[in-house]
């Protein structure tokens, strides 16, 4: 038993499971995989890369997707440094130290806001998408598994037209959100040919 599947292969079953999960609850989205984007000047990496993009009339959500399986999930806090975060097979005692997925993705989410207009919803989740997975302890909301993606489909599609802190993308919108991301990546692109 392994603690992790190939990252294509976990990236490819958590776009599937998005799109069977959000689709019964929108009429137009759209699935972007792997959208790269610059990161500011400063930054250790020049580009980040974001596993899914996902677009849809309550505005873009990011997911970070990891391919854990067959394993505990837990973090460990502490008051002097950021939360440490802790992998262990089932059946086993030892655990394995993986880098924060959610920091991962917030600072990936500060940076496309940065390029986007603020009138668009921008939320990030980090996604496990694969069998065997189990969280322990308080998690952060934005920690979501495969059962977890039909309810929040749910509340993306009723909080996103409830609240109205943002506007709604029809068809249309969400076409031209779609290509100011891809423009985003392609400027990114274009950075890194230089």
């Amino acid at each position: 038993m392994t603690i992790a599947m190939q990252s294509n292969i976990a990236s490819t079953l958590g776009v599937q499971q998005l799109a069977s999960a959000f689709s019964p609850a929108f009429s137009h989205l759209r699935i972007l995989r792997n959208l790269v984007i610059p990161m500011p000047e400063g930054h250790a990496a020049r580009t980040a890369c974001i596993d899914a993009v996902l677009v849809c009339e309550t505005g873009i959500y990011l997911f970070e997707i990891k391919a854990w399986r067959n394993a505990f999930v837990y973090r460990k806090k502490s008051d002097e440094s950021p939360p440490r975060w802790f992998l262990r097979m089932h059946g086993c005692k030892n655990a394995r130290e993986v880098k924060d997925p959610a920091w991962q993705g917030g600072r990936k989410t500060t940076q496309l806001r940065s390029l986007l207009p603020d009138d668009l919803r921008l939320q990030y989740f980090v996604l496990l998408p694969c069998e065997g997975i189990e969280l322990e302890g308080v998690m952060p909301a934005a920690v979501v598994t495969q059962q977890d993606l039909p309810y929040i489909a749910r509340l993306v599609r009723n909080h996103g037209r409830t609240a109205r802190t943002y506007r709604l993308l029809d068809a249309q919108g969400v076409e031209r959100t779609v290509e100011r991301l891809l423009e985003i990546q392609g400027t990114t692109a274009d950075v890194l040919l230089q």
